[in-house]
């Protein structure tokens, strides 16, 4: 479900490592086989009546295609949600990656995407960039990357006015397993503004993953996204916290 407010970070890392201690012991073990094809989806949702007449729907997904040295990566992710019938949340997230292994632990990506958060003023917005890969740590049981890159972005906001600026990105990528199908996720980008310095925004995810039988798991994640210079009357941050059933091909 949808936070409603700032959620407190540290109570939402120690519920993650709470639910982490009870899902499986935490005896670190090698990750799994890496498979040619990798489908993940999720879903939560939250509905009442009666006194409160609130929805909020959240869901994501994840298909990775590794052809050799490519990996072929697209994603998305939605919140959406109403209160009394008045759309209250909408932001929605599609992206496309190709990435080539160059030398053992270093790759080149390409990648681009799309969103769209009313909410926060934005009506559209495009990101393209390039950039290299550093594969710190392979997943035994740790994984750890970092990723520098340039690029573009197309922004229309809700007050009609276009932005087109290029752009850098930093992000940082952690997950450990602990065990084959039981993993924690902490991921961080940073995309800068080369034309305007106080342009810049960042976005934080954790997530915890634990099966529940077969193709099924449940995941719990918290998202803080912050943009330094929105418009006037917008708030400078967005928080979701979420529950709900994962399937994993």
């Amino acid at each position: 479900m949808r936070c409603p407010g700032r959620f407190p970070l540290p109570s939402a890392i120690a519920a993650l490592s709470a639910l982490a201690m009870l899902a499986s012991p935490l005896r670190a073990q090698d990750a799994p086989p890496t498979k040619p094809l990798k489908a993940t989806a999720d879903f939560g949702y939250v509905g009442t009546k009666g006194n409160s007449d609130v929805q909020t729907l959240t869901s994501s997904d994840k298909l990775e295609w590794k052809p050799g040295k490519w990996l072929i990566t697209q994603d998305g992710a939605a919140v959406w949600g109403t209160d009394h019938g008045v759309e209250n949340a909408g932001r929605y997230f599609v992206g496309l990656r190709g990435e080539r292994e160059l030398i053992p632990h270093v790759s080149a990506y390409l990648q681009g995407s799309w969103r769209r958060n009313t909410f926060a003023a934005i009506s559209r917005q495009f990101d393209e960039s390039v950039g290299l890969a550093y594969h710190v740590l392979q997943p035994t049981p740790h994984q750890l990357d970092f990723e520098a890159g340039v690029g573009l972005a197309q922004r229309r906001t809700t007050l009609d006015t276009q932005d087109d600026f290029s752009t850098y990105r930093l992000a940082e990528n952690y997950r450990y397993y602990f065990r084959e199908k039981t993993w924690f996720d902490a991921n961080g980008i940073f995309l800068g503004n080369f034309e305007d310095s106080n342009d810049y925004e960042w976005d934080a995810t954790t997530a915890l993953v634990a099966p529940i039988a077969g193709m099924l798991a449940l995941k719990i994640g918290y998202n803080y996204h912050n943009r330094n210079a929105p418009p006037p009357g917008v708030k400078k941050w967005d928080s979701t916290l979420a529950a709900g059933i994962q399937f994993t091909y």
